[in-house]
């Protein structure tokens, strides 16, 4: 039964953005159902063996202080929206997978293995929708940023994509398979892949794990040669049309200051308990109000001051922390990653990245 549930989950993953449904006029990715019912039976199970305890008191505490927002912004600020209220869901649900202990029958090696293999499907057809379908403008009607000539797969943004694929490459280079050549070649196959999405903030987590791997094993060497692949990938990747394959670009730089100001602005609003997760659309000045972007800021960290405040904000850092104390070399790589990754997209709340990073360490 965990099997099948969490292969099913794997599978929809998979899809990514692809697999949505429709729900009270809301639609929403199939992935938070597969979530709802993994977390449900990981909860029971955990009871049901006398199992069940509290790992991370501080993600609980953060989660009733999600709920406290949302229900005092609702009674005196905003009007119940059924989609906001699905966001808490969602993120309450993927929260529980860090509160509680993940059932073995879940997290073990049959479904890491699997995990695996549908990152490595999901870069075979990353690949090809890259060489044969790499205008992605058709998805402008479907309120998603066109990226051209960029590697999006089924999770349609380089952004995120770079980074799932870069948990790929992590959990090849901690946890290597017995065959040495297959090892180089997933590793140059994830790399290759995480390269084409073009992502600067991707290359950035990679090279700032690879620091942090460098320090604590005082091997300047790993460090400079991932330096000199980070810098040859620079020069090779090929400039073609869009700016997106541009990573000198600027645009991008500037927008996300703009978008980081006006999230400080969104928070000073309500610094203390913040606008309710995830009432931002209700919070903000919409040009466009069925954009995905309209729930939230270029930074999770933002996103959850402006949402929880600074009570949030804090009890969220302090949750971090405490991950970070992990003996779990690969957990510390995959939070590292996620955290600085973070301060450029949504990614701390993103279900598709979190979802890899409690099944693989």
């Amino acid at each position: 039964m965990a099997t099948a549930i969490t292969s099913i989950t794997i599978i929809i993953f998979f899809l990514g953005q692809l697999a949505k449904i429709k729900l009270f006029s809301v639609s929403f990715p199939l992935i938070d159902v597969c979530l709802i019912i993994l977390s449900t039976f990981n909860i029971y199970k955990n009871i049901s063996e006398n199992k069940l305890s509290i790992k991370n008191k501080f993600f609980l505490y953060f989660l009733i202080t999600l709920y406290i927002s949302f229900i005092y912004n609702l009674i005196f600020n905003y009007n119940f929206s059924l989609k906001s209220f699905f966001y808490l869901i969602r993120l309450s649900v993927l929260l529980s997978f860090f509160i509680f202990p993940i059932n073995k029958s879940i997290k073990n090696q049959k479904n890491k293995s699997f995990l695996k293999l549908a990152l490595v499907a999901n870069i075979v057809f990353g690949l090809i929708q890259y060489f044969v379908w790499p205008n992605s403008i058709y998805f402008k009607s479907l309120n998603w940023d066109p990226h051209l000539n960029r590697l999006i797969s089924t999770f349609l943004d380089p952004t995120f994509t770079g980074l799932i694929y870069l948990f790929l490459f992590f959990s090849i280079f901690t946890n290597p398979p017995k065959n040495n050549l297959l090892k180089k070649i997933l590793l140059t196959f994830s790399y290759i892949a995480m390269s084409l999405t073009y992502s600067r903030s991707t290359l950035l987590c990679f090279i700032s794990v690879f620091t942090y791997i460098s320090i604590k094993t005082k091997n300047i060497k790993i460090l400079v040669t991932k330096l000199l692949l980070v810098l040859l990938t620079i020069i090779i990747l090929p400039n073609t049309a869009g700016e997106g394959t541009r990573l000198n670009r600027t645009s991008t730089i500037f927008a996300k200051i703009e978008n980081y100001k006006e999230g400080i602005r969104i928070f000073s609003q309500k610094p203390i308990l913040g606008h309710g997760y995830n009432n931002l659309y209700q919070a903000r000045t919409i040009n466009n109000p069925d954009s995905h972007a309209n729930y939230g800021f270029d930074s999770s960290l933002i996103t959850i001051l402006s949402t929880t405040g600074i009570i949030g904000l804090f009890i969220f850092l302090l949750a971090i922390k405490k991950e970070f104390k992990s003996k779990n070399q690969l957990k510390k790589i995959l939070l590292l990653s996620t955290l600085i990754h973070s301060f450029f997209a949504n990614s701390l709340l993103y279900p598709w990245v979190l979802f890899p990073i409690f099944l693989l360490y």
